[in-house]
């Protein structure tokens, strides 16, 4: 079978790219920007294809062209440029689902999978409850409201043309790929790299928190804890759900190791790089970890294998060698540059 992974040169979608290779399938990586610093071991497997999710035609022609079975539609927008950019995340995000959803729907594609956000449950929860009093007044954010969309778009289709379409909820992610992380990805980029330069990093309520509302908009920080989940497992797990066979519910969780907050993440930087200094604020709330038992392990048998020390080992790993150190799993030597 052949499976489409649209942003499969992302930090997500690279992952993804590489479980499905590892399960012998064949993979059409469908993107923007055709960037292989994350699949460089694997890209003679891979048949890259660039396109613009936005456009209709491009989506049509890469889904017909190669003969795919299967979609995983991974390509979105980063989520703090969305602030500024509404119409262009839409316009990916809402349009791009769109496209993959209709060019599924004409060339009978088997499954979508979308992998969208699990700030939509709270969101819409809000909405619905401001709305009804009359007062519609909730903290703006584009990205997830066009998530919001993207989500009834697959109900739309599900309900209306009996698509078999699944939403995927991944943790926070993080691991390389320079500009391709969303929100806690690039909250966590700059200390990892100042940490490896010799830098201090001094971190302020609003850094600690990991957000990406712009502060003007919320004056108090956050003091949470993150479902931090390496791209590694995020990657295997949405590809699982790709490739299961039929599945008893259409929105999974990927549950993630444990949570942490950013306090005890620059903890582990510090033991990981030497010489490492990094100030945080320290709050009274901890992390821990999490309980594995989950619908998305009951149901394709995902469980996270990466805590936050071990990927970010891998991470730091890659940083400094262009290459992966080692992946867990069944994925064995071929996920290693020679």
């Amino acid at each position: 079978m052949t499976v489409m992974v649209t942003g499969g040169c992302g930090l997500g979608g690279s992952f993804a790219v590489r479980y499905a290779l590892d399960q012998g399938e064949d993979v059409v990586a469908f993107d923007i920007a055709i960037k292989t610093e994350l699949l460089n071991d694997v890209k003679d497997r891979v048949r890259f294809v660039k396109g613009d999710i936005s456009n209709a035609s491009e989506v049509f022609a890469a889904v017909a062209d190669n003969g795919v079975g299967r979609i995983l539609h991974t390509a979105s927008f980063l989520t703090g440029p969305a602030y500024d950019r509404p119409l262009a995340a839409a316009q990916t995000m809402v349009i791009g689902t769109l496209n993959v959803l209709e060019a599924a729907r004409a060339l009978k594609v088997e499954r979508v999978v979308h992998v969208s956000t699990g700030k939509t449950v709270p969101t819409a929860r809000q909405f619905a409850e401001a709305a009804g009093s009359g007062n519609v007044k909730i903290m703006p954010d584009p990205y997830t409201s066009h998530k919001v969309a993207t989500e009834l778009l697959c109900n739309d289709y599900r309900g209306l043309y009996g698509m078999d379409v699944v939403v995927i909820y991944p943790g926070q992610l993080f691991g390389p790929g320079y500009d391709f992380a969303g929100g806690f990805g690039r909250a966590l980029k700059p200390i990892v790299e100042k940490s490896l330069r010799g830098e201090p990093v001094v971190l302020d309520a609003w850094d600690a928190a990991a957000v990406s509302t712009p502060r003007e908009l919320n004056p108090t920080p956050p003091i949470r804890t993150v479902p931090v989940m390496y791209a590694s497992d995020a990657g295997r797990g949405e590809m699982m759900a790709t490739l299961a066979d039929d599945l008893p519910a259409n929105v999974y969780r990927l549950q993630s190791k444990e949570e942490l907050t950013m306090y005890e993440i620059t903890q582990i930087i510090m033991r990981l790089i030497p010489g490492s200094s990094i100030e945080a604020p320290e709050p009274e709330v901890r992390g821990g970890p999490v309980d594995p038992d989950s619908p998305a392990n009951r149901d394709f048998g995902f469980a996270p294998e990466y805590d936050m020390e071990a990927g970010l080992r891998e991470y730091i790993d890659f940083l400094q060698t262009g290459r992966y150190s080692r992946l867990l799993g069944a994925w064995g030597d071929q996920t290693r540059t020679g």
